[in-house]
């Protein structure tokens, strides 16, 4: 017992009435050990009690009005949940690590909703099974996703110190990843509804790829279906199952640099599981997959530039990333030590249906079946990651760069390929029984003999007759593994000693024609610059080519009406290389476009000639140029066609540019000749003199001057000139001309033949527009317009200056002309007879003249006209048609003349 001490306090009086308090004596004050145990044990319950109440009010109640859907729902009250229906979580297969991999420290977090409709609700971690001490690494690990280890992270982490000084760095984790989703049918429903085979599906893509689990959840779905996702290390995977449609949409993103593509055949190998015949004998469709791969966030464009296969347009967006081709098959995928090869097997249900193709493979005697061709995949072609061809555009492609260029030369017997690794070029260069030889230049041996396993209808020249099964094995071919640009610097470039030739003769030879195909201009990497802007090369490729020598090259897509000029933009190599090609002296430069080489946007091209003249070969019409396919193009062993895509009809669409090449090549500065007029056509605001404004009287010009025509009523300065059948007139071509000129020239007895030549000369004026020279004759009256002399002209070309006085006969400047005026060329028949306007005001009664200089359009030509028009002017000749009505046609003369040159 305790006991205290007290004071016990007594009073006594003092004897004067008052009372004195005696000290107090002390007591004591026994407690009981039992007294303190129970008042601590009443303490205690006190403090339980109040603690319980304030958790009940505070903790227990909001906690159990969120649980009480969960606590109603089927997953606690369905009957057959504890018999078997519902799986305990220890049925579900655990996060797998990889040998090496420690578990990372991370902090898990989760929070669960309604599962009303969840049949059953499980979460999986990934375990640590060493101990802090044991889970030290032995090597430092890398710090990359995917396969390559690591973790996303943001923005940089910083790395564990050790000895080395170079670890004290941080490395820089890019706030980038890849996506990979896929789409599945046709799948066996069983599969798609087991939570346990969809969960370990998901972590043997997981293990497969070398990923890292940290966790994954899952719900079975009421009635059917299932939801899982896993957070990886390197972000996450998810999926949702519809059984009764035999239905998974899946997706994966990872953050690392190592690429998810490989990871796609392990995703199909695992969850593409094939339903059970319904019935004997039934035929199980294959599990259809479609896929797209997309890059994600933000990344470095030094890293990921135009070359990334990935990040390209074409490949990276066009087709990774588009989810919805009925078939996508990865046919090839090989990085050379210049390039990377991707191949692929499309089919797009825009185009084709894939159940027609695949009816094609069988045997059923359909349609499909009995033509498969129609109804295959369509075969593409990427260079790191930009498109070269498929196998629906191939004869577009090839066929429309190759085969216009060589029917512009008359004789094709030496030809060079730059590029070309597929085999398509030579493929269709061989088809020209006029090639002696064809050297094709390309960098790539790799490049080639992929296309020879992969590409075989590129370069199978089985059909050509005489030829060989692969195009590189034909006699004719001679392919030089090398870098073209040195090979043909090295060959044709300047300071090339003739004496001191350090290869083969015959590489030395000229070509006739040469093609370039290679990189488009608008790709941005190093080698196309040298392609497009090297001078030194493009000097030696001019200098290679022979008198009559062509050229030809894709220029990639063609511009849009709403673009600027080529000198801005991407299309600045388009410009550079038709400059240097213009100032080393091509005389004859065009532009055409091909809308059916399957690159989405119409494909361009350039054409460029050293003589001028050869661009009659380009305005052939579509019977000469079927003729010359049917002299030229070999035959086949089929009996079909060499050509499946190029005929004459598609070559007249190449001769004239589009109407966008002109509207941006008029936007530069400054203008060019013709943009202001020709492009514009006619005006409506200039007046205009119809022919019956005109009338035939005796010229007053001479004596011998022959008909003339007058005014009948006053003409402004300015207007047309019967400018309404102005377009109607005659018109020669230079292959007509020349066939009827050489009659004259071989018949004597031919005198109808004299009678159109004189009238050509007479009545007609030149045009070299067409190459070679071809006549226009006015089919009016007003074909009797007589020459001004002396400058007297008073209706004439706009543009009309000089005399025949004053013209110098020696003066070949006279004839210079634009080699690359897209006005002019999409505009020719205007160009050539847009008739005269009136160059001051025409009284009624005047005499109409011209100026015939303007009806020169040759050299061999100017000298004689120039001298024959002094001396008619001067009263000592008079002109042709005279002669001929005189009998004195010039046709004798001429005949005589060109024999004697013959002789």
């Amino acid at each position: 017992a305790l006991k205290s001490s007290l004071r016990q306090s007594s009073t006594r009086s003092n004897g004067e009435g008052f009372e004195i308090q005696a000290p107090a004596k002390p007591y004591q004050v026994s407690v009981s050990f039992r007294f303190i145990v129970l008042t601590l044990l009443s303490s205690a319950l006190l403090s339980f009690t109040v603690g319980r109440a304030v958790r009940v009010l505070l903790l227990e109640g909001p906690r159990g009005a969120l649980l009480w859907p969960h606590l109603k729902s089927s997953m606690r009250n369905r009957p057959d949940y504890h018999l078997g229906a519902g799986k305990s979580r220890k049925d579900l297969p655990l996060p797998q690590m990889m040998d090496g991999k420690e578990v990372p420290h991370t902090v898990y977090t989760s929070k669960n909703f309604d599962t009303a409709a969840s049949a059953t609700s499980s979460s999986v971690l990934v375990e640590n099974t060493r101990s802090v001490a044991d889970s030290k690494p032995e090597a430092k690990e890398e710090s990359t996703c995917a396969s390559e280890g690591g973790s996303c992270s943001r923005g940089k982490e910083p790395v564990e110190d050790d000895d080395d000084d170079d670890d004290d760095d941080e490395e820089e984790h890019l706030p980038a990843g890849q996506h990979l989703l896929v789409d599945m049918k046709d799948v066996d429903g069983t599969f798609l509804n087991s939570e346990e085979l969809l969960a370990q599906a998901m972590v043997d893509v997981v293990a497969d790829s070398r990923l890292t689990l940290l966790s994954y959840h899952c719900h079975t779905l009421v009635p059917t279906g299932v939801s899982c996702v896993g957070v990886l290390l390197e972000s996450h995977i998810s999926f949702h199952t519809w059984p009764t449609e035999g239905v998974i949409t899946l997706d994966l993103f990872t953050c690392g640099a190592a690429p998810l593509l490989p990871v796609l055949p392990v995703i199909e190998r695992l969850f593409a599981i094939p339903r059970p015949p319904l019935f004997e004998g039934e035929e199980v469709p294959k599990p259809g997959v479609g896929w797209s791969h997309v890059l994600r966030g933000f990344r470095d464009a030094k890293a990921h530039g135009d070359t990334d296969a990935l990040s390209s347009d074409d490949l990276g967006v066009d087709v990774l990333g588009y989810l919805f081709y009925d078939l996508k098959e990865e046919v090839a995928s090989v990085q050379t030590p210049f390039q990377r090869i991707d191949i692929y097997n499309l089919i797009d249900s825009r185009s084709v249906n894939i159940s027609d193709y695949q009816r094609s493979l069988s045997n059923d005697g359909s349609y499909q079946a009995q033509h498969p061709d129609l109804f295959a995949p369509n075969k593409v072609v990427f260079l790191d990651g930009v498109k070269q061809s498929t196998s629906k555009g191939d004869a577009g492609y090839h066929e429309s760069l190759v085969h216009p260029c060589m029917f512009m030369h008359a004789d094709p017997k030496n030809v060079a390929i730059i590029g070309g690794g597929e085999g398509a070029t030579l493929r269709e260069v061989l088809k020209h029984d006029t090639v002696e030889k064809c050297t094709m230049v390309e960098i790539d041996e790799l490049m080639v003999t992929t296309s020879r396993k992969y590409l075989k209808e590129w370069s199978d020249c089985s059909d050509i007759v005489g030829s060989e099964e692969w195009c590189v094995d034909d006699p004719r071919a001679d392919v030089r593994y090398e870098d073209a640009v040195a090979w043909f610097i090295d060959r044709f470039g300047e300071g090339v000693d003739e004496k001191e030739k350090k290869f083969d003769e015959d590489d030395y030879k000229p070509f006739d024609v040469i093609i370039m195909d290679a990189l488009d201009p608008q790709v941005n990497i190093p080698f196309a610059e040298v392609l497009y802007k090297q001078p030194t090369f493009l000097q030696a490729v001019y200098d290679s080519l022979s008198e009559q020598g062509v050229i030809v090259m894709q220029l990639g897509d063609a511009p849009y009406i709403s673009d600027p000029h080529d000198t801005i933009g991407r299309h600045e190599n388009r410009a550079i290389i038709t400059s240097h090609l213009l100032r080393m002296g091509f005389q004859s430069v065009h532009v055409y476009e091909e809308k059916h080489s399957d690159f989405g946007d119409p494909w361009s091209y350039l054409v460029a000639m050293k003589d001028f003249t050869a661009r009659t070969n380009w305005y052939l019409n579509v019977a000469e140029i079927e003729v010359a396919i049917k002299d030229r193009i070999k035959h086949t062993y089929s009996g079909k066609s060499a050509l499946r895509f190029f005929d004459g009809a598609t070559m007249m669409t190449y001769q004239t540019p589009h109407k966008a090449f002109e509207t941006i090549y008029c936007r530069n500065k400054p203008v060019p000749q013709g943009c202001d007029e020709i492009s514009k056509g006619f005006s409506k605001s200039r007046p205009n003199a119809p022919v019956s404004s005109f009338e035939v009287k005796a010229s007053q010009v001479g004596d011998q001057a022959g008909r003339g025509i007058f005014a009948k009523v006053d003409i402004p300065k300015g207007a047309y000139i019967g400018v309404e059948q102005s377009m109607n007139s005659i018109k020669v071509t230079p292959t007509t001309y020349d066939i009827i000129s050489s009659h004259v020239e071989e018949y004597v007895e031919a005198a109808g033949f004299d009678a159109v030549v004189e009238f050509l000369w007479g009545y007609g004026f030149e045009s070299n527009l067409y190459g070679e020279i071809s006549y226009v004759v006015d089919s009016t009256i007003l074909t009797f317009v007589n020459h001004g002399c002396n400058g007297t002209y008073n209706a004439a070309d706009a543009g009309s200056t000089g005399t025949e006085m004053t013209a110098d006969e020696f003066d070949a400047e006279y004839f210079w002309h634009d080699p690359y005026n897209l006005v002019v060329a999409r505009h020719l028949p205007y160009s050539q007879s847009s008739g005269d306007v009136a160059l001051r005001g025409i009284k009624a009664g005047e005499e109409i003249l011209n100026n015939y200089l303007d009806f020169t359009s040759s050299e061999k030509h100017w000298k004689a006209d120039v001298l024959d028009l002094r001396n008619q002017c001067l009263g000592k000749g008079v002109g042709s048609i005279t002669d001929y009505e005189s009998g004195k046609p010039r046709t004798e003369a001429w005949r005589k003349d060109e024999g004697e040159k013959q002789d």
